[in-house]
């Protein structure tokens, strides 16, 4: 898989997926038309499916692959990518954590949303796993530069 392409796909599942469940599972959602809520469920699948395309990438077989079967350069490249990937996935967890503190301080003078269904819980655990099982290997397809054209 070319760089460029596992690029597109990484930005499609880091967009589509949260788009996709707000349109699905938002405050409004199905409440005057089901069509948001139909082109939110698309929106997921295709996110899925792009998840599905990069978990057979060379990308992600590097991020999960023992030492002892990488070279000294992939290796490097690989502690590199975990690295960032852990940096922001732990921030995010972090942000999340602020966000829902928060919201506990400020309920009775900001409306702010807040998980209150399970459909809920399981669109933002999916997404964390997601994220957390992908990352790895988008640091990788973007810091791996495409082969020079003749």
């Amino acid at each position: 898989m070319s760089p460029l392409l596992a690029r597109s796909l990484f930005v499609a599942l880091y967009v589509l997926y949260p788009a996709g469940c707000i349109l699905q599972l938002g405050p409004d959602a199905g409440d005057t038309s089901p069509i948001a809520s139909i082109v939110g469920l698309l929106m997921v699948a295709a996110s899925f499916l792009a998840f599905a395309v990069l978990a057979g990438s060379s990308f992600q077989r590097q991020a999960q692959e023992p030492d002892s079967k990488l070279d000294e350069r992939e290796l490097a490249q690989r502690n590199r990518a975990a690295y960032r990937a852990f940096a922001v996935f732990a921030g995010l967890v972090a942000l999340g954590l602020l966000y829902m503190s928060l919201r506990a301080d400020f309920a009775d003078r900001i409306l702010l949303w807040a998980p209150t269904e399970q459909a809920h819980w399981n669109a933002l655990f999916w997404g964390a796993i997601m994220l957390g099982l992908s990352l790895p290997a988008a640091f990788l397809a973007w810091e791996n530069e495409p082969p020079l054209e003749d």
